[in-house]
């Protein structure tokens, strides 16, 4: 049994005989007693946080020492208010209250111990509420609509969302799509953005109960408040998902300011629902596993067989009917593997985070007819040519997406050539090379697969590039002029790609750069002299070639000058 003695005083059963501290008002009572005074064990057979009641007349055999030990086990006591044989001084020792003028202790011990069962009655609905809802949402859960979030605000009467542990926000979305479904989109009718804009992962400093559940298990976690909550007026409480020292997650409440404490109610429906939440999220991560292994079979198998044919390989697996197209780009973009790869829950955050670029994708191109893949290094998107018909700056918008999703993640993007569904497989290897030089770019910079040029010939067998030998022809052939007109404000770096692209044609030369043939001829004569070269040699003119178009990714970002051959 458990009652709160201001809850007996509120609710009329019981007045205060003076006015006890506020710490008594709020003390808990376990048990409820009469006092016998024919038993002179009674003191001591009395169990900590009791309310006595005293029947009247009894208080003459009363003396300070029984007081001074119910005093020291939290107990209260109840007396009539005419009963003049009660000691004055109890009342500086117990917090004392009175039996109403109209009751007496039979019926007064029968309503409190009524209100204190009423009281589990109702813990005991809303906990059967809380559970027939969540578990019929189990059961039923299409993705047409519903979602365990959504049954929880509506439950907890408050906004309610999910982050994942590193709090990334689960937004709503059409499910359509999808080869996993998500039962953790949040609801719509607040701004969970601005209310975590800015929170600290892991939040703030924990508070060691938020609320109380079942057996007065205590609930942890933390309150957080922004600019944008304060204009709201409302504090979020915040509740991670935890099992065995994983931390699955947060399950969050937005609850008015002046909110301290959560009621025994909504306390309990909380600790099901963090228990459902975990519960699904280990169920997920099982899913989640199985659709990536999934993807995985798929992606192994278009790229191990030159004979797979795409699309009847689609036809034959495809869980999701979309539409194929003739042509399509290979983009493969570079991904760190995340700090958690290596914990229980990698399976579940990555099908999240899959989940949700995919989202950012169909958004952006305003279609499902594309195909996304996932490696623990990288993504592989299979887009149509009719998705990016001006080329690059379709590209660039696609890939801005990737880097704004990724984040510290992103580690560079390849992209193919178009290639036929018979041959994508080659625009896999052709975007994996492009990969491999955007990762060694300044910044990470995008690189195009149709512009490495004779570049192509360069990597090995494991799609990297020997960056070595290239650089040496550069510092060999093309930095000293370079660096000659750097300190002479020449033009001598033009005009040898002029030589070379006009195959060393005089007359084609001079009309490209407007220059006269003696003008051309003094400059080929310098930039003979500073290299120590023949230019009519075939080998030079096959490592100057080479050359302009190593300075041309260097130019792009795509290479880096200063790495050490």
């Amino acid at each position: 049994m458990d009652l709160n003695l201001n809850n007996l005083v509120s609710s009329g059963l019981l007045l205060p005989a003076a006015q006890p501290p506020e710490h008594m008002q709020t003390a808990e009572i376990h048990q409820i007693v009469i006092f016998e005074p024919e038993n002179p064990g009674f003191p001591d057979s009395i169990e900590e946080q009791s309310l006595i009641f005293f029947p009247r007349g009894t208080g003459r055999q009363l003396n300070g020492q029984v007081f001074e030990t119910l005093a020291r086990r939290s107990c209260a006591a109840a007396r009539y208010g005419d009963d003049v044989t009660f000691p004055s001084d109890a009342e500086r020792l117990l917090p004392t209250f009175l039996i109403p003028g109209d009751s007496d202790i039979s019926r007064t011990v029968s309503q409190c111990c009524l209100l204190a069962y009423s009281g589990m009655q109702r813990l005991a609905e809303a906990s059967l509420e809380t559970m027939e809802r969540l578990s019929k949402e189990l059961l039923h859960h299409k993705g047409k609509g519903e979602s365990i979030i959504r049954i929880a605000a509506e439950l907890l009467e408050c906004p309610v969302a999910f982050v994942t542990s590193d709090f990334h926000l689960q937004n709503t979305h059409d499910t359509s799509g999808y080869l996993v479904l998500n039962p953790f989109c949040n609801e719509d009718s607040f701004n969970w953005e601005s209310a975590l804009e800015s929170i600290p992962n892991p939040p703030a400093a924990s508070q060691t109960c938020l609320a109380e559940g079942i057996n007065g298990n205590r609930i942890n976690g933390y309150l957080y408040r922004n600019h944008y909550c304060r204009r709201q007026g409302c504090r979020i409480f915040i509740f991670p998902i935890v099992d065995e020292g994983n931390c699955y997650g947060y399950l969050l409440l937005s609850l008015d300011e002046r909110t301290d404490a959560l009621s025994p109610e909504r306390s309990i429906k909380i600790q099901q629902i963090l228990a459902i939440m975990k519960f699904e999220i280990i169920k997920s991560d099982e899913i989640a596993h199985t659709v990536n292994r999934y993807y995985d079979f798929l992606l192994d198998e278009l790229v191990e067989s030159e004979q797979t044919d795409f699309r009847k390989l689609m036809q034959k697996y495809g869980l999701v009917q979309k539409v194929i197209y003739d042509e399509y780009y290979v983009l493969i973009a570079g991904r760190t593997p995340q700090s958690t790869s290596d914990t229980f829950f990698h399976e579940l955050l990555t099908s999240q985070q899959f989940n949700a670029l995919y989202d950012h994708l169909v958004n952006a191109m305003g279609t499902i007819n594309f195909f996304l893949f996932e490696r623990k290094d990288y993504i592989v998107t299979l887009l149509p040519k009719q998705l990016v018909p001006r080329g690059k700056p379709d590209f660039e918008r696609i890939i801005g997406l990737f880097r704004e999703f990724l984040q510290d993640q992103y580690n560079g993007v390849g992209i193919s050539g178009i290639v036929p569904t018979e041959r994508v497989r080659q625009g896999y290897l052709q975007a994996l090379k492009a990969l491999a030089i955007s990762q060694h770019s300044l910044n990470k910079a995008s690189c195009y697969y149709d512009e490495l040029g004779i570049l192509r010939f360069f990597f090995d067998r494991s799609n990297q590039v020997d960056f070595a030998p290239l650089l040496q022809v550069y510092q060999e052939y093309i930095q000293p002029v370079t660096d000659y007109d750097s300190r002479h404000s020449g033009d001598l770096l033009p005009t040898l790609t002029a030589y070379i692209t006009c195959c060393a044609s005089p007359s084609a030369i001079c009309n490209m750069l407007y220059i006269h043939k003696n003008t051309l001829y003094a400059r080929l004569n310098k930039i003979s002299q500073i290299l120590g070269k023949n230019l009519s040699d075939s080998e030079t003119v096959f490592n100057l070639s080479l050359g302009l178009k190593i300075q041309t990714l260097i130019q792009a970002g795509i290479l880096d000058r200063d790495l050490d051959p």
